[in-house]
């Protein structure tokens, strides 16, 4: 008999006892509550109750040596208690919000579920706002001056000859030239019979 029958049979010892109660000289529902002991105290001789084995106490936690600040790179423990790259983004009390890298939904991670983020040249990357303000001004003035460089002309290698330029003769055609075919001539539609 497991733990869950023997719970159900001191359920039903209780509701005799209490209907015994109600109704003390009904001899049936003695008789009943008689075979129900019984059957509780063999059942506790053959499986004794398992002596509840004293659990450790849980160590104290560790107080938190770093203190994390909003932006401070960590690796932190997700659901699957793996540790993964993270940012902090909010400061609480007792809890960090994160934010893990490659994703943008933030979790609430407590300090000893923390630790500093080991150097990985492949894993860690900076976000791109952080990569273009170490590229600093300099990164930015060098793609405006290209820009600036390309508008004005100075490294166009294009005929200044416009292609719909209006002859000079009357005779003259208006057109592509020096694309090695010929003018192209209009067929005459065939007759119709």
């Amino acid at each position: 008999m497991d733990a869950a029958e023997i719970d159900v049979y001191k359920q039903k010892l209780s509701e005799v006892e209490l209907a015994l109660s109600a109704d003390p000289d009904n001899t049936e529902l003695q008789q009943l509550k008689t075979e129900i002991q019984d059957l509780l105290a063999l059942s506790a001789q053959l499986h004794p109750a398992p002596q509840p084995t004293p659990t450790p106490a849980p160590a104290p936690a560790a107080t938190p040596t770093h203190k994390w600040q909003i932006g401070d790179s960590c690796e932190a423990q997700y659901t699957d208690s793996k540790y993964y790259p993270a940012r902090v983004v909010a400061v609480r009390a007792d809890t960090y919000g994160v934010t893990f890298v490659g994703y943008s939904g933030m979790h609430d991670i407590h300090a000893s579920s923390m630790r500093v983020a080991r150097a990985q040249s492949n894993v860690h990357r900076a976000p791109a706002r952080e990569r273009t303000k170490k590229r600093g001004k300099s990164g930015v003035e060098q793609s405006q001056q290209a820009w600036l460089k390309f508008a004005r002309g100075k490294n166009k290698a294009i005929n200044n000859k416009s292609i719909f330029k209006s002859p000079d003769t009357v005779t003259g055609k208006v057109g592509v030239t020096n694309s090695g075919r010929g003018v192209t001539k209009n067929p005459r539609p065939a007759k119709l019979l």
